[in-house]
């Protein structure tokens, strides 16, 4: 009976997020807008591949070939983007355009996704959207020429956050990544919601339960893939700290970690200079370049 009743309760507040509207914020309509802008269209691009339907929602991803020619399988990159799990969409890879295109440069496919929100059809449906899409491409790898036994996956904020967890999933049953890189990544969820300066309205709604299914510290598998986390030592939306904790739960597993501070940012990088960014960028795709080893 408890159960059916967190069932129905589960329902409900999936039907009461539903009812509002948290995709078009101005900050998230200003960074739609300059993606768009920054959009290729350079060498052979699925765009709007459907990996999942529901009954509600249509789930697409988008697959950047490499620009240089392979006749093997090539390694794969995965893009979860970001948005608080109530907002974004996979074109907001683009804002990344000279990484991705240093990417298809050196080889490499790139995989943007879209996913469900927490608004529309709860946390369980968003972790499970995230690990489907990962499947379809193992199923379609000869398809698309993807090598999925050289598999990588990023995301910045929610997305690294989702990253985490998925990674996480893939490595406790026998996947090996190649690395798994979050930026600026919430890394305990239920710690988050319950940090009362920065809990979103709609925390206090979610079980803990739930919440632990977004919180990748409590789920660290027994194996790990090269990680790099980077994070900005202002930031008050996800504080420094969560990746902090991470990173030393990492290390006291000797799991191989490497973790960038980005002084005077805050979250999303900003209130730091152009220069600085573009360095930091580049330190990330040092690293992951090194891990696909693979050069430009």
């Amino acid at each position: 009976m408890l159960k059916l009743r967190m069932k129905i309760l589960l329902i409900i507040i999936t039907l009461l997020f539903s009812a509002c509207t948290f995709k078009n914020t101005p900050h998230m309509e200003e960074l739609t807008q300059e993606a768009l802008q920054k959009e290729t269209h350079e060498g052979i691009i699925y765009k709007d591949v459907l990996y999942k339907s529901t009954l509600f929602y249509d789930l697409h991803l988008d697959i950047y070939e490499p620009l240089k020619a392979s006749t093997k399988p090539v390694p794969v990159y995965i893009y979860i983007h970001g948005g608080s799990w109530l907002r974004g969409n996979k074109n907001l890879v683009n804002l990344y355009d000279k990484t991705i295109l240093a990417l298809r440069k050196a080889g490499v496919a790139v995989v943007s996704i879209d996913y469900r929100f927490v608004s529309e059809a709860g946390i369980e449906a968003m972790v499970e959207d995230c690990a489907d899409a990962v499947t379809f491409l193992q199923d379609n790898a000869t398809k698309y020429n993807l090598n999925m036994k050289r598999l990588a996956l990023h995301g910045h904020s929610a997305g690294g956050n989702l990253a985490l967890v998925t990674g996480f999933k893939l490595q406790e049953e026998g996947n090996h990544l190649l690395f798994i890189a979050d930026e600026y990544g919430p890394t305990d969820a239920v710690r988050l919601m319950k940090e009362k300066e920065n809990a979103p309205w709609w925390s206090s709604l979610i079980p803990d339960s739930s919440l632990e299914l977004i919180s990748p510290i409590r789920q660290i598998p027994k194996t790990l893939p090269p990680m790099y986390i980077a994070h900005g030592d202002k930031d008050v939306t996800v504080p420094i700290s969560h990746s902090e904790a991470l990173y030393k739960a990492v290390k006291a597993q000797h799991g191989e970690v490497t973790f960038q501070v980005v002084h005077g940012a805050q979250h999303g990088y900003a209130g730091v200079d152009d220069k600085t960014i573009a360095t930091h960028r580049q330190e990330v795709l040092a690293f992951m370049l090194k891990r696909f080893k693979t050069t430009l």
